[in-house]
Parts: structure tokens; C-alpha cells; sequence
């Protein structure tokens, strides 16, 4: 089945000590060790079952302070209010612990 990011949100800066931080505002389960560097997902969470047409929620790490969420789905995409609601909780996460964010799509608000 095709996956399709409904929302991709691009961050720079050191997470560091506010990754758990981060990872608890947006509701993402914590995964990936930031001393290794192979590891590029560092949470995710899942809004819609594959049953129902998974939706979930990632975030990736693409270098040190290089970082990106990703809300993709299979069948339907998450209703324009539930995911505006999650935009918006993102980037005041990414604020709180310092990121920067360098790149949105939709570039603009999703309503």
C-alpha cells in the first residue's frame, strides 16, 4: 500500500537532554539512542491503526542537529482540524526545547 506524508516539519538544533522533553509534548513513544549514529527515528506514534488506514506520526534524525516529524498515512489522511491541531502542537514543542524550523509542508497552515 502507498504511504503519503499529509505533514513534514524540518527542525535544526541539539535536542541533547530535551529529546524526552520534545518526544512527551508531541506524544511520540521513544525510540533511537542519540550516541549512535546509525539511528534515524527517534519516536513515533500511531494515530490511526493499519486496519483503519495507519496513520503515524515519526521523527527522524538526519544529522546531530538536523531533525524532521512526518505525519504519513496509507488510505485517508487525518481530518484538516486534527492535523492543523497537531501542527501547531509541534512547532510550540520545537520552540520550547530551542529548534529552529526550516521547512514546513504544506508550507502554510493546513485549513
Amino acid at each position: 500500500m502507498t504511504v503519503n506524508d499529509q505533514l513534514r516539519i524540518r527542525m535544526k538544533g541539539h535536542l541533547g537532554g530535551q529529546l524526552s522533553r520534545f518526544r512527551e509534548q508531541v506524544g511520540l513513544s521513544p525510540y533511537g539512542r542519540l550516541d549512535d549514529d546509525w539511528d534515524e527515528e527517534f519516536g513515533q506514534r500511531e494515530l490511526r491503526s493499519k486496519e483503519q488506514g495507519h496513520v503515524k506520526l515519526t521523527l527522524w534524525r538526519w544529522a546531530d542537529d538536523d531533525w524532521m516529524i512526518s505525519l504519513a498515512y496509507e488510505r485517508d489522511p487525518l481530518p484538516l482540524d486534527e492535523a492543523e491541531a497537531l501542527r501547531r502542537n509541534i512547532l510550540d514543542a520545537a520552540a520550547a526545547v530551542g529548534l529552529t524550523v526550516t521547512f514546513q509542508f504544506p508550507p502554510q497552515n493546513l485549513q
